[in-house]
């Protein structure tokens, strides 16, 4: 019997049942299949995974015959299984297709007959069909005799699929296969011959045999001509010329408020850990990764999660002492509920509070204290009430939705609400911008906690640090790091003032804040409403088991990078990673050799720091070793059967590990990124570069592209980490990681002259009428500048030792345009409005198109190749170079 799925509206149908064998009824029944719902023959996906899952692997590569508008394509990558190619003879809904699903590259769609495939043999691993040979047999008058036409027709299809039965009685001493195998070889043998005159002809046209014409070259080249806008001079507006066709065949994803390659790259790095961790022969040594399993089973149990409603929370709310928003609470216990709050759950009210390496001792740990407490992204939110006064309102609605349900009355919930946000807005006027912290000088403060508790006497610090970092013994000169003494002083003087029931408030509702994703659906609903003003999403469709997949990332990373790396890591790319690494740091360094502002004691300083970054690829290796990497998570408790519980392990835990790590020197195994996280990272305290496994793939880096590509790619985000050790922040720590002037005053008032010049320029570039914020974006913009001439100068190194490259077929371009083509194609995006808002007033990083054309306008080389004018609006004249 078949399986009834959810599905679209029964369109109209054929005059006759023979009809559903036209490509024209089908072109004209897909009329505006871009916008309307799947519809679904016999069901959908969920109907048929029992008996397809256990059949494939994550990389299989899967072919879906008839694609028509079905979901199955886009539920298959959802599944686990990210290399789907879909064909169709309707090209009307092949271009719909293409449309719908433009942000997921790995899913491709082709116009073609399934009775005449035109993929090269040993193209698929696994071949299914859903109804197409039912459309092709509508002609039949008996389903139980089927003509010979009809016959021909399905052996035809399955001829193509790659399948053939034998009929040897039919054909006397050789079987069909083999007849059919003699075939193949001759039709190879014409097409080899038919290559090879190709070939020939496109030799004798490029006697130098310039193009690059393996099946990877070509590749490459299709995706970067689609993401081109030709019609954009590259001198006019790079970013537009490079991915003017990728935005627009980029539409957002509902749910999403941005879409770019990292979010691209990180929706396949989720497909396949949700296989992994969903595979039923699941069978591992590590204790670490059974828990990841666990773990992330536990989440999935939304049966569960819906039936236990609210009531985790507020027992656990009971259990701290009661809130006064949703019924009786203790009012002498303001310490208490500190403690539990932002010691035990781990939550941040009024500041935030963790150990890490003493920034002017980088050997050794120690308890640092910073300002935190708002919910909202940034200060801005609060202050600028009148720009932000939609906002605010969500946030207040969002609050009160909270509050009544975990069992607050309305007229009441509202009023403490509103006096919580008055709270918060209190604290945003005395958080310091983030734009005024960038000197770690000025705002590093090393003190014992007695003098803390002079500084900020509303609470006993003593007390509370001893809490947090129990079984660990803590006294009165015990040292700690307070960045942001005017902060503290004030959020004291704050606590002293305000009636104990909004401070019961504020601090159980950070408490609510950290808990409520893992609640019911009534909670997750009023998130998104939330987010909706807040970012600009459409309501979320991000399947469940994406979000257990991010959660189990946040808890068990490594452990879950662990089955990653095994899964997909090849170690040749580490090699390749170091060996770039190797030659862009020589660029690096070359290139101080040549800065004029530079004094010789302070460029021979800044080589030896160069020489001394650690540079780490791939992942740690522990993870590689169960017994250490179940070391890492032993003592941390995982049910399969409660997820909110599991939060709660977590959280505690993490206290606990925090505790373990004061009396002990930092390690180089301790990433702050997991091994399958797209993103790359430079630490000071550490001198070291990071790059996680997660990015070491297309578009940054794959093997068999050209160089080019690889430089403008991983090469330029290898420069730009590279060159955090040198921008305006990481300039102030020395090759041993720590906080010291090691710097000539001639030359550090020359090093602020040249940042100067970026930052005003940068301030000039403005997203909807709003100003980016230069100074708050200045250390990400020089290491842009600096690592798209550091990678650049590297791949004319290269091409000095290893000669010329061969040239990409069609694009148009010389190796040397490709360089920053591709740099530029790493930054295509799309984002809403109110998410670029958001990213102005808080991201330290341009918005994407700004780090293309900042950079670009200042790069030489760049206008060299592309012949940019003076006066032109990618050559203002003037250039801002530092590095």
């Amino acid at each position: 019997m078949a399986c009834l799925g959810p599905s679209a509206q029964v369109p109209e149908l054929p005059e006759k049942n023979c009809g559903y064998r036209e490509v024209q009824y089908w072109d004209q029944r897909y009329q505006g299949a871009a916008d309307s719902a799947p519809y679904e023959w016999f069901g959908d996906f969920s109907c048929f995974r029992d008996l397809l899952e256990p059949e494939l692997r994550p990389l299989d590569r899967i072919l879906v015959l008839g694609c028509g508008n079905s979901a199955l394509s886009y539920e298959i990558f959802l599944g686990g299984f990210p290399d789907v190619t879909s064909v169709d003879y309707s090209s009307v809904v092949v271009a719909a297709m293409r449309a719908r699903y433009a942000h997921v590259p790995t899913l491709r769609w082709e116009t073609m007959d399934v009775r005449a495939l035109g993929f090269p043999s040993g193209s698929f691993d696994v071949v299914l069909e859903k109804g197409t040979l039912d459309a092709l047999l509508t002609g039949e008058q008996d389903p139980w005799t089927v003509s010979s036409e009809g016959v021909h027709t399905v052996d035809q299809v399955l001829n193509e699929a790659g399948f053939r039965k034998r009929t040897s009685r039919l054909l006397g001493l050789h079987t069909q296969l083999e007849l059919v195998l003699a075939g193949v070889s001759l039709l190879l043998a014409a097409l080899l011959l038919g290559c090879l005159v190709a070939l020939g002809v496109q030799y004798h046209r490029d006697p130098s045999h310039s193009t690059c014409l393996t099946e990877a070259c070509i590749r490459v080249a299709g995706k970067i001509l689609e993401s081109l806008d030709r019609g954009v001079s590259p001198c006019e507006d790079f970013y537009q010329f490079s991915c003017g066709g990728w935005i627009r065949r980029n539409p957002l994803p509902d749910g999403r408020s941005r879409w770019n390659t990292f979010n691209s790259l990180w929706d396949q790095n989720q497909a396949i850990l949700k296989h992994l961790l969903e595979n039923t022969t699941f069978n591992s040594s590590s204790e670490a990764e059974r828990k990841t399993q666990r773990f992330y089973l536990s989440c999935l149990q939304v049966e569960r999660i819906e039936e236990l409603g609210a009531q985790p929370l507020r027992d656990l709310i009971d259990k701290i002492g009661g809130w006064n928003v949703t019924g009786p609470w203790d009012q002498d216990n303001f310490m208490e509920v500190l403690k539990a709050v932002a010691g035990t759950y781990r939550a941040t009210p009024f500041f935030t509070v963790y150990v890490s390496a003493d920034s002017k001792s980088s050997n050794s740990n120690i308890i640092q204290v910073d300002q935190s407490g708002l919910f909202l992204p940034s200060r801005d939110y609060y202050l600028n009430r009148t720009a932000n006064e939609k906002v605010l309102t969500a946030y207040l609605d969002y609050m009160e939705e909270l509050g009544m349900l975990l069992g607050g009355q309305p007229t009441s919930t509202r009023e403490q609400m509103r006096q919580v946000l008055e709270l918060e807005i209190q604290l945003a006027n005395i958080t310091v911008p983030q734009d005024q912290r960038r000197d770690e000088e000025k705002i590093y403060h090393k003190m014992s906690i007695a003098e803390l508790q002079a500084l900020a006497p509303s609470m006993d610090w003593l007390e509370f640090l001893s809490f947090l970092l129990s079984p660990l013994e803590l006294g009165d000169s015990e040292p700690v790091v307070v960045y942001g003494t005017d902060y503290l002083q004030q959020v004291s003087e704050l606590i002293n003032r305000t009636e104990p029931s909004v401070l019961n408030n504020y601090l159980i509702w950070n408490l609510v804040q950290k808990t409520t994703s893992s609640l019911d659906h009534r909670f997750e609903s009023a998130q998104e409403k939330l987010l909706e003003t807040l970012y600009g999403t459409k309501k979320s469709c991000t399947p469940r088991w994406q979000t257990c997949i991010s959660n189990t990332d946040d808890a068990l990373g490594f452990a879950l990078g662990s089955l990653f790396v095994k899964a997909t890591f090849d170690r040749q790319s580490k090699e390749i990673a170091e060996g770039m690494i190797s030659e862009i740091r020589a660029a690096f360094e070359e290139a101080l050799g040549h800065l004029v502002w530079m004094d010789e004691k302070t460029r021979q300083a800044a080589k030896e720091k160069a020489d001394a970054i650690y540079d780490m690829i791939g992942f740690p290796d522990f993870i590689l070793e169960p017994k250490e990497l179940d070391d890492v998570y032993d003592g941390y408790e995982v049910s399969e059967d409660s997820f909110f519980q599991n939060m709660l392990n977590l959280y505690n835990f993490s206290a606990k590990v925090m505790a373990d790590q004061l009396r002990k020197p930092p390690s180089r195994d301790q990433w702050s990124m997991t091994p399958q996280t797209v993103n790359a990272y430079y630490l000071p305290t550490k001198n070291e570069i990071v790059f996680p496994a997660g990015i070491l793939q297309a578009p940054f880096y794959t093997c068999n592209h050209p160089k080019a590509l690889n430089f403008g790619g991983i090469g330029v985000v290898m420069g730009h980490e590279l060159t955090h050790a040198f921008d305006d922040q990481g300039r102030e720590y020395d090759k041993e990681g720590n906080l010291r002037p090691w710097w000539q005053n001639e030359s550090l008032a020359a090093f602020r002259n040249h940042t100067a010049c970026i930052e005003e320029q940068y301030s000039q570039y403005q997203v909807n009428g709003e100003k980016l914020n230069g100074r708050q974006t200045l250390g990400e913009n020089i290491a842009d500048n600096g690592g798209l001439k550091a990678a650049y100068n590297a791949y004319k190194a290269w091409l000095r030792k290893h000669g010329e490259e061969q040239q990409l077929p069609a694009v148009g371009l010389t190796n040397h345009q490709l360089f920053f083509v591709g740099f530029a194609q790493v930054w295509c995006s799309v984002r809403t409005p109110e998410s670029s808002h958001e990213g102005l007033v808080t991201d330290p990083h341009s918005p994407a198109r700004f780090r293309v054309l900042g950079t670009l306008s200042n790069s030489r080389d760049f206008l060299r190749h592309f012949g940019c004018p003076v006066g032109s609006p990618m050559n203002s004249g003037q250039l801002c170079e530092v590095w």
